[in-house]
This record gives C-alpha cells, structure tokens and sequence, in this order.
C-alpha cells in the first residue's frame, strides 16, 4: 500500500506525465504557424497559389466522396457485424476493420495499382484518375466509421430493445432505421468526421495509385510531399490541410454535443 505521501507523489507524476503529451501535441500542431510567422507575406501569398487551391479542392471533394461511400457501404456492414453470426467473422471483421488502418499505405497503393491499375487481371484501369483518389482513401477512411457505429449498434443489442421492437412485430429494417440509426447518431458523425479528416491527410496510396497529375489528382498531402519541405508554399498548403481537417472535427463535435442536448 502506498502512503499518502507516496501517493501524492505518484498522482503528481501521472499528471506530469499527461501534460507533457498534452503540450507535445498541442505545440507540435501550432509550431507550423510559429514558423509562418517569420515569412508570413510569401505564406499568405501561397495561399492564392491557383495549384494550392486546385489540390486543396481536390482533396476537400474527394474526402467528402469517401466520407459518404463510407455511410453507404460501412453502416451496413457495421450492422452485420454486430447482430449476425457467421463463420469466420472475427477474422473478416479484423481484415476491414483492423488491417487498413494499420496497413502501410504505400502498400496498399501497390495492390491498388496492381489490382485496378493498367496491368488490372480485371481489365480495369482506374489508375490516375479521380477514382483512383477515392479508392485509395476509402481502403483507409472507411473503418473508422464501420468501427464507431458497429460498437455502438452492439451496445443497443445488448440492451434488448432491438429484440422488445421484434416482438412487436418490428422488420429487421424497420428496426434498423427506428431504433439502430438515431440512437447511434453520435458514433455515426464522430465516425464520419473521422474517416473524413483521415481521407485529407491520406498520402501513401493515393501518391502510388492516383498519382500526383496537378488538376487532377493532386491532393495537398501529395502536393507537399513533391514540394520541398522548406518553401513557403509547402508551409502554406501544410497550413490549409491541417486547419481544413481541425475545424472539420471541431465543428462536427459541436454539432453532435448541440444534437445530444436536444435529445435530452
């Protein structure tokens, strides 16, 4: 057993060691207009830079193309992972779930480019092309919504109010709308804005199998990995994608916080 003073002591490390992350990761995020503020002119100049804007709407449209295919496709899927059984579930549901975000991106543009690139045993090509953008980022993205709504949609079956609705003579698709859908508005836009923000800042695949085509498939992460590191236009597109993927998830924090007092 700790004493009172050993304890103080621990608590006071536990809370040391918390701010240290919490400043770590705060500063590292501010320092980029910390440096901007010693070019602050050629920064700000960049930012009407017409090939910053273009991948900056290329990378804004794609990501908002990836976040709704992700609703279509991973609510779903989310659905059934949480209510039905099958053989070899776990497994699946790792390999949708758990391995693309852990999966080297580069990789995963690899198997893209071999799967649907010029090359496609498939004989299609989708390489280099818009698609090819949302593709890369959907791989990556997607899970976090699947994730999010799925451990929600497994605490309300736990509950049993799916199963009082089915009794009641409730179609699975009735119950789906009227009870999975708005009691998981929160894990659905917490997810959403996640896969979003991560789509912004996905690089490693899109570079392989989109490309970096100015107009067309360039994205701002791809956009500053060609640039060099220390120009002011690479600062000024860090600026725009970090700032652009921030109010994205505060906004969307604030939305489902107003939403959740409604309900109430």
């Amino acid at each position: 057993m700790l004493g009172k003073w050993d304890s103080g002591k621990a608590i006071l490390i536990i809370y040391g060691l918390a701010a240290c992350t919490a400043v770590f990761a705060v500063f590292t995020i501010l320092y980029q207009y910390v440096a901007a503020w010693s070019s602050w002119q050629d920064v700000v100049s960049a930012f009407s830079n017409e090939r910053i804007l273009v991948a900056l709407g290329l990378s804004v449209t794609s990501s908002f193309a990836t976040a709704f295919l992700a609703l279509v496709f991973g609510i779903p899927l989310a659905y059934v992972f949480a209510t039905r059984s099958f053989p070899a579930r776990n497994l699946i549901e790792t390999l949708v779930v758990d391995v693309p975000q852990t999966f080297p991106p580069i990789a995963e543009g690899m198997i893209l480019l071999l799967m649907l690139g010029p090359a496609s045993p498939f004989h299609v090509n989708l390489a280099f092309t818009f698609s090819a953008l949302v593709i890369a980022k959907f791989f990556i993205s997607a899970p976090f919504v699947i994730s999010y709504v799925g451990r929600r949609f497994r605490e309300i079956r736990k509950s049993g109010i799916d199963f009082t609705a089915r009794s009641l003579g409730a179609s699975p698709f009735q119950v789906l709308v009227t009870i999975y859908l708005p009691l998981s508005f929160r894990e659905i836009a917490a997810g959403t804005a996640l896969c979003w923000a991560r789509a912004m800042g996905e690089l490693g695949g899109t570079l392989i199998f989109a490309g970096v085509i100015p107009g067309k498939t360039e994205t701002i992460p791809t956009y500053i990995s060609v640039s060099s590191a220390m120009t002011a236009s690479a600062l000024a597109a860090t600026i725009l994608a970090t700032s652009a993927s921030t109010l994205a998830l505060v906004s969307f924090k604030r939305i489902t916080s107003t939403a959740e007092r409604g309900f109430k």
